[in-house]
């Protein structure tokens, strides 16, 4: 992860990663489901805004295409829907 994304969106808001405690050592991705399962849409927009809404669908739709899926089925289904449009 950048060091402005960590100061700009990471940083600010330590209650979207409370389990971790090295919050610079996150990977993009879990960045990305962070923001997305617990973020509300001003973190997603700022998600957007620095790391990109294509980069950001990417990431996501291959997070949904695994075995495992830490998302809730609401949040899948409203992402989906999101992405399914030019964003």
């Amino acid at each position: 992860m950048d060091k402005e994304l960590y100061q700009q969106l990471v940083e600010p808001r330590p209650y979207l990663w409370w389990w971790v405690r090295d919050k610079e050592k996150l990977s993009l991705e879990s960045v990305v489901q962070g923001v997305l399962a617990y973020g509300d849409m001003d973190d997603v927009r700022k998600l957007f805004h620095l790391v990109g809404p294509e980069k950001v669908r990417h990431i996501f739709f291959q997070q949904i295409s695994g075995r495992r899926c830490n998302y809730r089925p609401e949040t899948v289904n409203f992402f989906k829907k999101v992405f399914s449009k030019d964003v």
